[in-house]
């Protein structure tokens, strides 16, 4: 980071990211003997499927614990932890199960962290146990009333929840024959349709195939409307000849909304080179040269991936053929802390495709 974007941060109160890597799995399998011995009778009476479900609470937990080291802020704890606790409890787990997992993770470590990252962690992990108590297990719908076309999406995520793509098609079909804007089918029924698949899969009303087969299926219906409906590129009405490039970064496998930023960008007449999800960096940095991009987006639905982002950051503001692209960020983590994008170094952060492209161009106004 440059120091005038270290003083800037400095004066704004920020800390600066500093990913921090824990002995991940060491730490989990303490933590498990510890519960274990605190509640031996709960223990004792588990089939070996929750134990392992148990595990992989520690795992993540630790995980979240990680990243809100990193940025000096107990918020991704905090979220997971709310999360866990409202999934956990839909897979028939005590209500209280999340803060007795988080009680023997802070028993252990007080043992096993050097002081600095003790101390820390315990403050964020009591700030966590304090969260839930007061935490509430209604999760309101992503399908709002206030959508003017929560029918559609309604329609259109019960057909693809019983794998129906057919029928799902049609109820697309009606609402683009009907009139209906492509801008308003992505953001009124594809982008509510996956926050609400995920909403109830948090909440064990739907598996995990299920979860993966609708949004699996959004993507290929949004490759179908990007191929009939959008205008082709340099061609189109409204060219403005600037460049973005449009990708999810390291192992995030989630693409489906930056493929939505991607597609906005290319009705709203950018060049728009989208390379998908699990990019490498250096393939990242290849294009961004390449394709002379003036905007990149980077997107991560995982607090887990922001070593990823940080680093290629890092790597596109050292190398003087990239460090003038504006790099806007986005995704899950980023919405959660508002400040989270200036942490991590980028110029920006938006909070949907349509917003995404409005930051674009007051970053780059035209054409250089």
């Amino acid at each position: 980071m440059e120091k005038r974007e270290k003083r800037e941060m400095d004066q704004a109160g920020l800390s600066v990211y500093r990913p921090v890597r824990l002995d991940r799995d060491y730490l989990a399998n303490k933590a498990l003997d510890q519960f274990g011995k605190s509640h031996p009778g709960t223990w004792r009476t588990s089939s070996a499927s929750r134990k392992m479900l148990v595990l992989e609470e520690f795992t993540d937990s630790i995980r979240s614990l990680e990243e809100s080291l990193a940025i000096d802020n107990p918020a991704i704890l905090i979220e997971h932890s709310c999360w866990a606790e409202v999934h956990l409890t839909a897979l028939h787990f005590p209500k209280n199960h999340v803060s007795l997992v988080l009680e023997a993770l802070l028993e252990v470590l007080k043992k096993e962290l050097p002081l600095d990252f003790r101390k820390q962690a315990g403050a964020f992990i009591t700030e966590s146990l304090a969260a839930l108590k007061n935490s509430s297990p209604d999760i309101p719908s992503c399908i709002t009333a206030d959508n003017p076309h929560a029918d559609v999406a309604r329609s259109f995520l019960a057909a693809l929840i019983a794998a129906d793509q057919k029928e799902a098609g049609r109820v697309l079909g009606n609402a683009i024959r009907s009139g209906t804007p492509l801008k308003n089918i992505y953001i009124h029924v594809l982008q509510p349709v996956l926050q609400e698949t995920g909403r109830l899969w948090q909440l064990n009303k739907v598996s995990i195939a299920q979860e993966h087969f609708v949004t699996a299926s959004v993507g290929t219906f949004m490759a179908r409307l990007h191929a009939q409906d959008l205008p082709s590129g340099k061609g189109k009405k409204g060219h403005k000849g600037m460049t973005v490039i449009a990708a999810s970064v390291g192992a995030e496998l989630h693409d489906v909304g930056i493929r939505m930023v991607a597609d906005f960008f290319h009705m709203d007449g950018w060049d728009t080179y989208y390379l998908g999800a699990n990019t490498p960096v250096q393939s990242i940095l290849e294009a961004v040269k390449d394709q002379r991009a003036d905007i990149i987006t980077l997107s991560t639905t995982m607090p887990r991936h922001l070593p990823d982002v940080q680093y290629l950051i890092r790597s596109l503001r050292g190398d003087r053929e990239t460090a003038r692209v504006k790099i806007i960020v986005g995704g899950y983590p980023f919405r959660i802390i508002p400040d989270l994008w200036k942490q991590i170094g980028a110029d920006a952060y938006a909070g949907d495709a349509e917003e995404a492209v409005v930051v674009a161009n007051r970053l780059v106004p035209g054409r250089r």
